[in-house]
């Protein structure tokens, strides 16, 4: 006997919850709208393309069409998560106005990629977690202990150049009176400035490279520091070559 369950549609409401994303995708710009089932799990789906060409909004929105009717036919979001997310193609890079997707490969891969975050709490997927988007988190770097020795480095060179500054100065055999008039600035004004640029500095690259998506391994072909995470693996932005596992 042979036995055959053919999936039954499930309607959503006729007014329905949902959500609208704005987002900017390698300088095109993205609405995503979402409707949901009374429980809150997804049931439809709607892009729309700002000033793309007719063919290709037709086929964005014939994507989102079959989409929602895979999951109002019981296909479960994970399995249009796995199956889309990494895929590549133009356009594709930074991600604007979007608080946890930083980087994506495609259209398609920032679509899933927000869905599977939204729906999933799927935060692997997202370049800044859920954590880094409270006010008071604090990341791990800043409690470092070699963080603390290089600021009580600084503190205490900082402190000698002002003990050396206040130190009488000889001049052509004449007497020092313990005063300074010169018109450089002092050693610890420039070591202050020089901690403020260097701190300043390192800050905001560790921000770029983090909003970026890059993991801090050097890419074995090219050997830039651009390797972002590819499933299990990762891949260089660069030049596109992985570590070997995809």
């Amino acid at each position: 006997v042979l036995v055959r369950y053919l999936a039954k549609r499930r309607p959503l409401p006729t007014r329905r919850n949902g959500y609208t994303q704005k987002a900017i995708v390698g300088g095109h710009k993205l609405y995503l709208r979402t409707g949901e089932y009374e429980d809150g799990t997804v049931g439809e789906i709607f892009l729309d393309m700002h000033k793309e060409g007719a063919a290709f909004r037709s086929l964005m929105n014939c994507f989102a069409i079959a989409i929602s009717l895979g999951l109002q036919h019981g296909v479960p979001l994970e399995e249009f998560v796995e199956a889309f997310v990494f895929t590549r193609f133009e356009p594709n890079g930074p991600v604007k106005l979007n608080d946890r997707i930083k980087m994506s490969t495609s259209i398609i891969d920032y679509i899933f990629r927000e869905l599977a975050v939204t729906y999933l709490d799927r935060y692997d997927l997202a370049q800044v977690k859920e954590d880094d988007l409270r006010m008071d988190s604090m990341k791990k770097d800043d409690m470092d202990p070699e963080c603390f020795e290089e600021e009580a480095d600084l503190n205490a060179l900082a402190k000698s150049s002002v003990v050396t500054e206040h130190l009488p100065i000889r001049r052509n055999g004449g007497k020092g009176n313990g005063h300074s008039h010169g018109n450089g600035h002092s050693v610890a004004r420039q070591v202050e400035i020089m901690r403020e640029t260097l701190t300043l500095t390192e800050v905001q690259n560790a921000k770029d490279a983090k909003v970026k998506g890059y993991e801090g391994d050097p890419c074995p072909e090219c050997k830039q520091f651009t390797m972002v995470r590819n499933g299990t693996c990762l891949k260089c932005v660069s030049c596109g070559s992985t570590s070997g596992c995809s």
